[in-house]
């Protein structure tokens, strides 16, 4: 299945992506990497001109976020965003995740 082909899961998930899943919609989200130690998060750092620019992209996201009521961790530094995906209830990366962070990409392009 293409990443977009995935469509958002509004109850609730509580199952982790399988892991050959997850690593075939990597290879569709190459800026995308996983990170966490307890706890796998989807996680991607956005580039950005200066600070104004990290928090109109926050912004962005965050209306995202609020669309889906599906929220991440944003950290926003000069000139960077840092977007980690996560689902609490499925403990770790769920299909959910892989749809925002390619919705985020997406964005970006636009």
């Amino acid at each position: 299945m293409a990443i977009s082909e995935l469509s958002f899961q509004s109850d609730p998930v509580t199952d982790p992506m399988d892991a050959s899943d997850l690593d075939g919609f990597l290879q569709e989200l190459p800026e995308w990497q996983i990170q966490g130690l307890s706890i796998a998060s989807l996680i991607r750092d956005f580039k950005c001109d200066n600070f104004v620019g990290a928090m109109a992209l926050a912004e962005k996201i965050s209306e995202l976020a609020e669309r889906f009521n599906h929220h991440p961790e944003l950290t926003v530094t000069w000139g960077n965003l840092r977007v980690s995906w996560w689902t609490h209830t499925a403990s770790g990366i769920a299909s959910n995740d892989v749809y925002m962070a390619y919705q985020c990409d997406l964005l970006v392009q636009e």
